[in-house]
């Protein structure tokens, strides 16, 4: 069954999580062009604005609607946030700040998993030094402002994992359409285990790729 809290009661807790998640310039949230950020159960009672003042992008919305706004153009998103209950009322949400950022980034890029390669079997007590993971990307940019970004990093982990990649190219040409990425992975996996391949993107975001099959 659902709890059901009040947003007065939850207030300080939540504003720790969005601490936490924020981006150095503590935006709440960095995203690509054309993508959506998933603000959780929202109750009808909330009103949002969103404002791009650079963009020339403003919008009025209620509810659960902030959860397909697609934020198409670039640059920061000022959102203000009206909580129309009164505290002492019940809401099936947490009260969000009255005022976050959002960044929106001209580059978008995406790991093709289907396609990644491995050098070398990864076997479990075998020392590597130079085991070479291939994984195809996608980037897309916006209005080509970007020329070149630093490459995203690769980090491995599972039971007994003791795996460091490294990008052998320090940074990633942008341009649109199909790239591909090489990463020099070196350390040893010492038990039997599933590995998890987590891909950094150009937002300080995730993209994780699971090995299918056990390490022996």
């Amino acid at each position: 069954m659902k709890t059901i809290l009040k947003c007065s009661l939850f207030f300080a807790l939540i504003i720790g999580s969005f601490n936490a998640v924020a981006q150095s310039k503590q935006f709440y949230k960095v995203i690509s062009f054309d993508e959506k950020i998933d603000f959780g159960n929202v109750d009808a009672s909330a009103k949002w604005t969103i404002n791009n003042m650079g963009a020339k992008v403003f919008a009025s919305l209620n509810g659960k609607q902030i959860n397909d706004y697609v934020f198409q153009q670039t640059g920061e998103y000022e959102i203000q946030f009206l909580e129309t209950k009164k505290h002492n009322e019940e809401c099936s949400h947490p009260m969000f700040p009255d005022k976050i950022t959002v960044k929106v980034n001209p580059v978008k890029l995406t790991f093709n998993f289907s396609k990644i390669e491995f050098s070398e079997k990864i076997e479990r007590g075998r020392n590597y030094e130079n085991l070479i993971i291939t994984v195809p990307v996608t980037i897309t940019s916006k209005n080509n402002s970007i020329s070149k970004l630093p490459a995203p990093g690769l980090s491995i982990a599972g039971i007994g994992v003791e795996l460091k990649a490294e990008p052998m190219n320090n940074d990633v040409e942008v341009r649109n359409g199909d790239q591909v990425l090489k990463y020099k992975v070196s350390g040893m996996v010492k038990e039997q285990s599933y590995l998890m391949f987590d891909f950094s993107d150009f937002n300080g975001g995730v993209q994780t790729y699971n090995l299918p099959q056990i390490i022996n």
